[in-house]
């Protein structure tokens, strides 16, 4: 993207995709009729604000991260409409940048703000008659400019139809003038390339199939960006497949990259597939001391936009920085990955953080932007602590700290893990504490065991879940409980959880009678160690809601279980400094090019 003399547009105004009419209140609060995608009718006497999520602007991000030094407003109105351009401040107080009682045909607003603001937006009431507003938008006068011009990368497995849909978003909204390629990596055994001609979709779009082995997301990713490499792209917008795109994001993305200072990774928000007005991630860092990321504002988790007026929640008003972003969606320069490499072999989990972290020591800042999102299936509502996923958890967790902690550090991260597989034996979550056994012993194997691993880990953890039967049983196969016992209540309180801890113990230490079988269903969020753990058998609803875990006590496997966590933890914390020195030796040889390519040369 580069800018014209007459500036830069940093927003476009937009309403939403046809497919997603159920987010409008991310788009526009108060009557209005949607024409187009950048059109809009005001009814006479109604009043429309676009302080949203998507169409009013962070200016707060801007004018911290980029050159920007004027912003504008520009729109074209059929008709006359009283047009006020508002916005907030950091602390919470509102403000009026300027008011016209009788707008009409093409306006040009200079909006000058507070040094402190959070967010602009407009609002339009139409008096007597109907009006018409379009091709409203954002505009900044900055002091640089670069090119952006990305190459999508986008790894794909076994989601013919979510691939698509996405290819064929990526051709529209003006995307084809913008994108440099689209490069998918299919890793699946049902291939894109079966399902017809997927040039067809986004004719306008260079668009490219590259398939290889299994080698999860950071194979997936890591081919992409290194295709990139050759390509002549300026950056690597890197993309999960089953996400719905907002196209404007990628624009927004681009123009803030290209006047923003120092070059940064630019990531996209997540709002949930599920509940489309909830905002899932407003932005992720990671606690150095735990080494487990969070939200940059909790308050802000699971929050519904709809019910949250931009005007007045002060999470939404604060821009906390990241450390990194979701590779969700995230657009990072392709200076950065010919200076720091690709990702970690991790196969999937943390290679995200740890991407952004490296690129921090690196001098490179990450900034996820705030009105610029894709809508993905949120990680609460996945099982990836109770299946195949728990082992590449650990592992690449324990990885990161490795090489971003101290030993300290490290140590707070270990007793932390052992009280986690403690907690998986007394829910009877065997196979969980078994996969995140094998992760230790990978990580004392060494760095070389990343690469060794990468194509055999995912099969043997799924046999070694079938093995100890903690796999999801289906609806269909699942017996009719007869005379269910009621659930045990949640402890409430330090005397009530210590109670119940005791009672948990004493259970445990019991004999299994032959005859348990699960007289208790629980859904997902009530199979904690406070009910499963007084509990000789089980069932546990999966997060999807399709179908059922059967937790069955075993006392020796119990026992034999948290030996083998103390034994395993205790060997880490010993070897710790000498585990961080070989790992971070290795990573700069294990994230390059070179390195990857080798596997790509072999899985071809």
């Amino acid at each position: 993207m580069t800018a014209e003399a007459s500036g830069l547009t940093a927003q476009r105004i937009v309403f939403p995709p046809a497919e997603r009419q159920d987010a409008f209140a991310l788009y526009a609060r108060g009557e209005v009729t949607a024409l187009d995608r950048r059109r809009g009718r005001i009814p006479a006497g109604a009043r429309v604000s676009f302080a949203t999520y998507v169409n009013a602007m962070p200016v707060g991000i801007w004018a911290e991260y980029t050159s920007m030094r004027a912003l504008s407003l520009r729109m074209r109105i059929d008709g006359s409409l009283t047009l006020t351009v508002r916005g907030v401040v950091r602390s919470g107080r509102l403000f009026t940048a300027s008011e016209d009682a009788a707008a009409t045909g093409e306006v040009s607003i200079s909006v000058e703000v507070p040094d402190d603001a959070a967010w602009v937006w407009f609002e339009v009431s139409a008096a007597t008659e109907a009006a018409e507003l379009y091709d409203a938008e954002w505009r900044i006068e900055a002091d640089e400019h670069r090119e952006v011009r990305p190459s999508v990368a986008i790894t794909t497995m076994n989601r013919v139809d979510d691939c698509r849909r996405l290819i064929a978003a990526l051709g529209t909204d003006g995307l084809p003038g913008l994108l440099h390629e689209v490069v998918v990596v299919d890793q699946g055994g049902e291939k894109v390339s079966a399902s017809g001609d997927v040039r067809a979709l986004a004719p306008d779009v260079a668009v490219r199939l590259i398939e290889q082995d299994n080698l999860g997301g950071s194979g997936g990713f890591s081919r992409g960006m290194i295709e990139a490499l050759g390509a002549g792209a300026t950056h690597v917008l890197v993309l999960d497949d089953d996400v719905m795109l907002e196209p404007e994001a990628i624009h927004r993305m681009c123009a803030f990259a290209s006047v923003a200072r120092d070059a940064p990774i630019v990531g996209a928000q997540m709002l949930s597939l599920l509940d489309p007005t909830v905002l899932h991630s407003m932005g992720e860092v990671v606690d150095r001391r735990a080494m487990w990321w969070h939200s940059t504002e909790p308050d802000l988790v699971a929050a519904d936009l709809a019910e949250h007026p931009l005007e007045a929640t002060p999470a939404l008003q604060r821009q906390a920085p990241v450390d990194y972003n979701g590779w969700w969606m995230c657009l990072i320069p392709t200076a950065v990955i010919r200076e720091i490499g690709v990702s970690l072999p991790l196969f999937l989990k943390w290679d995200d953080a740890e991407y952004g972290l490296r690129a921090a020591q690196a001098g490179h800042r990450t900034v996820t932007l705030p009105g610029a999102a894709i809508w993905h299936v949120p990680w609460t509502a996945k099982d990836d602590g109770l299946d195949w996923q728990a082992y590449y958890q650990l592992r690449n967790r324990v990885v990161t700290a490795l090489l971003h902690g101290t030993s300290w550090r490290g140590s707070g991260l270990l007793l932390r893990s052992f009280a986690q597989d403690v907690n998986h034996v007394l829910c009877g979550q065997y196979g969980s504490a078994a996969l995140r056994h094998h992760a230790l012993r990978d990580v004392l194997a060494g760095p070389d065991a990343l690469f060794a691993t990468l194509t055999t880990r995912v099969g043997a953890a799924r046999d070694l879940l079938a093995r100890m039967g903690q796999v999801v049983v289906p609806d269909a196969d699942l017996e009719p409980i007869p005379d269910a016992a009621r659930a045990p209540s949640r402890p409430t309180g330090i005397a009530g959880l210590a109670t119940r801890l005791g009672r948990v113990l004493l259970h445990q230490l019991r004999s299994v009678p032959a005859s348990a079988a699960p007289r208790v269903e629980l859904e997902r969020t009530e199979g904690k160690w406070w009910s499963l753990g007084v509990l000789d058998a089980a069932r546990v609803r999966s997060a999807t809601g399709r179908g059922a875990f059967v937790m069955r006590r075993d006392r020796r496997l119990a026992a034999r279980l948290i030996a083998d966590a103390l034994r395993l933890h205790l060997r880490t914390a010993g070897r710790w400094r000498r585990l961080g020195r070989r790992y971070g030796a290795a990573a700069p040889r294990l994230a390059s090019p070179a390195a990857w390519e080798g596997v790509f040369d072999s899985s071809a």
